[in-house]
């Protein structure tokens, strides 16, 4: 393979197409992405003194790219307005292997409408196979959008697999017996090489063996999942470059011994390639990694030479071209990033080492150069790891807001065993049924796996397993590449454009922090999505201050862990029920709370109890407030002007802004700038004289629901009175900026309304 160049014609293809797709991809106009693409083209062009073609080929490429991103985002959109909430008869072909559990039965569809995404429960699961034909009774509804700011974005995550409807189904669906085709033969060789591997191997190698050959990570426990996560090695468990490398060494290996050629045996493992990536249900990172070998080996064939950089740049155009919005795919980014990584860097990386190696020390006799061989190995190892992890950082680290530390001694004892894992895990899903020779075979990859999960277990049962990261924006994130790009260039001895994506690194770094240093001293209150429940979470100067904390789950840590508060100055409990209390026993149990408030004289209760004892486990010290008294953390003061038996009337106070916590009833109002609704809303309260009476400027409703319904059904007076209302259920995370003029915004509308 020859050394990479960022000049080829194919690289500034991909480049091109990248920053259209990324542009679109941050809400930028088209037209807007295209001038900027069409500067950027004619700069290259008079400075750069190449001939024009690649880069007019690169623009035009690009163009198409972006606008059909643009149409099929307005096209899920129509879908989504046209056909939300709508009865309607689904049929379509059965796309993707279906998936079942106890409850319900999952179908991807391919209609006419587009990929449709059927779920059935209970009785009304069937049984069929890829290419029947499904018809049933449904209701369609667009994705769910994000829930909360920071969040996992399931709207973004479906349209990157093609999705632009989910359905419910109302009956049992009508089967109609499909033909079959590639999809379906590949389907079924699936389907049997899980079913061996399920009845052939036991404990963690029946979790692990699905992942690594055929990347279904279904069987995969929490516990184990986890631990891959914490230990730096998730990539192995979700088929990849890796993957389709050791399939082509193997098959190269076995084809060169028959037919003795090795470009005619390169011809002969392009087929195998391919359908391996429809065993593995076409995921992203396959695909581009088979379109990647492919090119690898057609070059190899006509050429004797293969540029990595332009095979990767050629699959990412394509598969970008096909499906633009694969750049929400984060499966996909990091697939892309870690290959173009070990590209660029690990020869770099790799060179001392070689250097050293080579040296007269370790050519002295059979053992030296023995050991010279093996720390080569390890060298080459941790280099392709190093390179790997370095160019994915930002993508991995933003997604997941950790930093595996033990990484790369992680990867050292796990990645020289995957050629022989994938050499056994192919050859038992080949010969597992046959008698004795399935045996043997089972036994030997349960000896690599259990080795593989005993490895993944003991890093991440390490102190400091993880370093958690908070949200790294976009700017820092094209700063980071521009630098590593930049190194890259003067490594390559490209000094022109080096000094340019130095430039770049420099003017995106200090707009990038200068955007966070101005992010980090807002002052904002943010009602969380919790569903039906109360959280909210007041920030300013360095104070952060949780009020409730809804029904438990992963909202809240997701959304603190998003924003890097690993740590919260106080939690305060307003009520009892169960919708505010048992997020907070989670929170306590998680580590996050240092100080914990509870308003005294509730009644006493199993779920107040539990609190309590939480606290007392994690050491965190308890204080009680009382009706009338006040807390003070920070500039924000907490006062309580009413209660009862269950919950407390909150005013929370800040800077001249005041806000109103409605505890389980009406209780005593007072002049406030945004109240949060009593009761969920129920309309059972009299509370319309209160609004009347005290005018609040906005109003939040902490209950799932159309917030249009609310303003409609439940509250006429605040049409009346001209106050918007908010509900997180429906709108997302609702966020006040308390810093100057009160201003709102929300997750799902992404608007923002100035005070009038």
């Amino acid at each position: 393979m020859t050394k990479p160049k960022l000049t080829r014609p194919l690289v500034w293809v991909g480049g091109f197409v990248l920053a259209a797709l990324t542009m679109c991809a941050f809400g930028l106009r088209l037209w807007a992405a295209l001038a900027i693409l069409s500067a950027a083209a004619t700069v290259l062009i008079i400075f750069v003194r190449k001939s024009a073609i690649p880069v007019v080929l690169a623009l035009i490429l690009a163009s198409l790219a972006a606008v059909r991103f643009v149409h099929t985002g307005r096209q899920a959109q129509a879908l989504w307005e046209k056909y939300d909430s709508v009865e309607a008869t689904v049929s379509g072909e059965v796309y993707e292997p279906p998936s079942y559990n106890g409850y319900t039965g999952v179908y991807v569809l391919k209609t006419r409408l587009g990929l449709v995404e059927l779920v059935c429960y209970r009785e009304n699961i069937v049984e069929c196979e890829v290419g029947d034909r499904l018809t049933v009774n449904a209701r369609l509804s667009a994705p769910e959008p994000i829930a909360n700011d920071y969040g996992f974005d399931s709207r973004k995550y479906a349209l990157s697999r093609g999705i632009l409807l989910n359905a419910e189904g109302g009956g049992q669906p009508k089967v109609t017996k499909g033909r079959g085709g590639l999809r379906r033969l590949a389907a079924k060789v699936r389907d049997q090489a899980l079913s061996t591997g399920e009845k052939r191997l036991f404990g963690a190698a029946r979790e692990l063996y699905p992942a690594i050959v055929l990347g279904d990570r279904s069987q995969l426990s929490a516990s184990l999942k986890k631990d891959l996560s914490s230990a730096g090695l998730s990539h192995i468990a979700a088929v990849s470059g890796l993957h389709l490398s050791v399939l082509s060494v193997i098959l190269m290996f076995l084809l060169t011994i028959p037919f003795g050629r090795r470009r005619f045996a390169r011809l002969l493992i392009i087929p195998p390639l391919i359908f391996f990536a429809f065993v593995t249900g076409c995921q992203p990172s396959v695909v581009r990694a088979c379109i990647m070998c492919v090119i690898f080996q057609l070059s190899m064939v006509l050429y004797r030479e293969s540029d990595g950089l332009s095979s990767l740049a050629a699959a990412f155009t394509a598969m970008t071209l096909w499906s633009p919005m694969l750049i929400y795919s984060t499966g996909f980014q990091l697939s892309v990033a870690s290959t173009l990584g070990i590209l660029l860097f690990c020869r770099p990386l790799m060179k001392p080492a070689t250097r050293l190696l080579s040296a007269e020390l370790f050519d002295q006799g059979r053992i030296s150069r023995f050991v010279a061989k093996i720390l080569r190995g390890a060298a080459a190892i941790t280099s392709v790891s190093l390179s790997a992890q370095i160019a994915s950082f930002p993508i991995s680290a933003g997604t997941f807001n950790y930093i595996p530390v033990y990484a790369l001694p992680a990867n050292l004892l796990t990645i020289p065993l995957m050629t022989p894992v994938m050499a056994v895990g192919l050859a038992l899903a080949v010969f597992g049924r046959i008698p004795f020779l399935g045996g043997v075979i089972a036994r030997a990859a349960e000896l690599l796996m259990e080795y593989i999960a005993l490895v993944v277990r003991s890093f991440a049962a390490l102190p400091h397993a993880t370093i958690p990261v908070m949200e790294i924006p976009f700017l820092l994130v094209a700063a980071y590449y521009a630098l590593l790009l930049s190194l890259f260039a003067l490594y390559s001895k490209k000094k022109l454009l080096s000094a340019a994506l130095g430039l770049v690194f420099a003017v995106t770094s200090i707009t990038g922090f200068l955007g966070v240093s101005a992010k980090n001293g807002v002052r904002e209150l943010c009602f969380l999505n919790v569903g039906r429940g109360d959280c909210a979470l007041f920030r300013a100067e360095g104070t952060s201050v949780l009020i409730d904390g809804g029904r438990g789950g992963s909202a809240v840590s997701d959304y603190l862990d998003a924003r890097g508060l690993f740590k919260l100055d106080c939690a305060v409990l307003t009520s009892t029920s169960m919708d505010h209390i048992y997020g907070l026993i989670d929170l306590v149990d998680g580590g996050y709370v240092e100080r914990l408030y509870v308003p005294s004289g509730l009644e006493q209760s199993d779920r107040l109890e539990t609190l309590l004892l939480s606290a007392e486990a994690a050491k965190v010290p308890v204080q009680e407030y009382v009706k009338g008294g006040s807390v003070y953390v920070g500039g924000l003061t907490l006062r309580a002007i009413d209660s009862d038996s269950d919950s407390v009337q909150l005013m929370a106070e800040y800077d001249g802004r005041k806000i109103l916590f409605c505890g389980g009833s009406v209780m005593d109002w007072e002049d406030c700038d945004i109240v949060k609704l009593p009761g969920h809303g129920s309309g059972s309260y009299n509370y319309y004289p209160e609004l009347h009476r005290h005018t609040p400027e906005y109003a939040v409703m902490t209950a799932s629901g159309s917030a249009a319904a609310a303003r409609s059904k439940m509250f006429p007076v605040l049409d009346e009175l001209d106050i918007p209302l908010y509900v997180p259920a429906d709108d997302g995370t609702v966020t006040f900026t308390l810093d100057g003029e009160l201003e709102v915004r929300t997750t799902h509308e992404n608007t923002t309304l100035s005070q009038k």
